[in-house]
């Protein structure tokens, strides 16, 4: 058997294990998009589901996982838009860090309300020769209802995550709108919303 087609059945392999959810270890030869988000989610969801856990414990977790598999420069200037083209080095490295923080708490919150035993990968979606976006369902720890989870992946020297669309709604498009918002009552004053979201973090501990 050549190794091409050794590849394909071990990626093939990883795909029917993301769909029954039997195995979190996927061969270090096929990293498809797929396999990268169905490891993060399970990841995020024990930490986040994980009751033995502080609170500060929980986030630290989190903190390490948004570090290390989100895009979070690209996503802080998407979500600044044009204010990011005109904010300085200092200005762009301060948003950035808090702006983490911001992540950090909102997708905490929004794991909390999902098991991780009701994820699971439903197909991906080549986008351009670096974004995919992966689609996947999970249901909500309460209802039992299944909510949409989609997750845009590009892959420059290895996947980051830059969107995720819940229910069909991109979180990066809402935080851009919410900013923008924010900025525009601000006269366009980003130390002013860099403030609002540290009180907020704050109030919030």
């Amino acid at each position: 058997m050549t190794a091409v087609r050794t590849r394909h059945r071990v990626y093939s392999l990883a795909l029917l294990l993301l769909v029954s959810l039997a195995t979190r270890s996927y061969a270090a030869d096929a990293p498809a998009p797929s396999a990268f988000v169905a490891e993060l989610a399970h990841k995020a969801l024990l930490s986040a589901n994980d009751k033995t856990l502080t609170s500060a414990a929980r986030r630290q977790r989190l903190e390490g996982l948004l570090d290390a598999d989100f895009d979070v420069p690209r996503i802080a200037g998407f979500v600044l838009g044009r204010r990011w083209l005109q904010a300085s080095d200092a200005e762009r490295q301060q948003f950035t860090a808090v702006f983490r923080d911001f992540m950090v708490r909102t997708y905490s919150e929004r794991f909390t309300e999902y098991n991780d035993d009701s994820f699971r990968i439903v197909g991906q979606r080549e986008e351009s020769s670096t974004s995919t976006m992966v689609y996947s369902e999970i249901s909500q720890a309460a209802s039992g209802k299944p909510v949409k989870l989609e997750w845009r992946v590009a892959d420059r020297n290895g996947y980051k995550i830059v969107d995720m669309n819940v229910a069909g709604v991109s979180m990066a498009l809402t935080q851009r709108e919410e900013f923008s918002a924010v900025l525009q009552r601000n006269g366009g004053d980003l130390s002013s919303l860099i403030r609002q979201l540290q009180v907020k973090m704050s109030a919030q501990q």
